[in-house]
């Protein structure tokens, strides 16, 4: 059987956002899937983007992940400046935070949000995932990144021996907790994001098929395109580093925002 760490390791994801304030990541990530790998006895964790419980936020609320503020140079008698970077300016018809500024801090945050909307298992069911890509993404990368997400979720729904993922049997939950910009240029950004995933069976007496979590990362891709940073692509990153590495403090934090905190 693969080791947890094996397991969280190998997801297919795209995620999250650079400098600033960080809204809740509002939807779904490509990654952080269960299939097996490589005739492995034990899932592979892809990413999935994190949701937000339904009693979290008051109804009608999408709340936001943007990137949290640098540690302000400011005298400590001088008020800091009350606009918080990256914050969208709308929400679409699929409750994903959209309209970015024209920045890093809003490309880490359109990732992190895109990244949320396609790791929410209800934006993935085939009927839905294509519309919600073509929201978020490229028109011409929007089709692949919806088929991607259908056929690894019809793999890992036959792994669990269920018919779909959806099924309230699932435990499916992610958290993205920070990001790292790998490259930013005026138009086009490349993220890592980082955080915790757990999926699998409830009371399942399998281990295999039990809830499992583990910490990984998720890249993103997103460019500018039609006045909006739009996802390009995503895919999995390294499963590392765990919480308790001196790494993990090289990923910096995401605030949550519209949520009421």
């Amino acid at each position: 059987m693969v080791s947890l760490v094996e397991w969280a390791a190998r997801r297919l994801i795209i995620i999250i956002v650079t400098t600033g304030t960080v809204s809740v990541i509002g939807g779904l990530v490509i990654g952080r899937y269960v299939v097996p790998d490589n005739g492995s006895n034990g899932p592979d964790t892809a990413s999935v983007a994190p949701q937000t419980s339904p009693s979290a936020t008051p109804p009608g609320v999408t709340p936001t992940l943007v990137p949290s503020p640098k540690p302000s140079s400011q005298p400590a008698n001088t008020a800091a400046p009350t606009s918080v970077p990256g914050v969208p300016t709308r929400i679409n018809e699929f409750g994903i935070p959209v309209g970015y500024p024209h920045t890093e801090a809003g490309a880490v945050s359109a990732c992190a949000n895109y990244d949320r909307a396609y790791g929410n298992p209800a934006n993935r069911t085939p009927s839905r995932v294509k519309d919600v890509f073509k929201s978020m993404a490229l028109p011409e990368e929007a089709d692949r990144l919806a088929n991607t997400v259908i056929s690894i979720d019809k793999e890992n729904a036959k792994y669990f021996k269920l018919n779909s993922l959806q099924s309230p049997a699932v435990n499916w939950i992610g958290r993205v907790t920070g990001y790292t910009v790998r490259s930013y240029r005026n138009d086009e950004a490349n993220i890592t994001l980082w955080g915790l995933v757990g999926i699998g069976l409830y009371g399942n007496p399998d281990p295999r098929l039990a809830p499992h979590e583990g910490w990984g990362t998720d890249n993103c891709q997103v460019v500018w395109s039609s006045g909006d940073w739009k996802l390009k692509d995503a895919s999995d990153g390294p499963w590392t580093p765990a919480i308790t590495e001196r790494a993990a403090e090289s990923f910096r934090d995401f605030l949550l925002v519209g949520a009421g905190q």
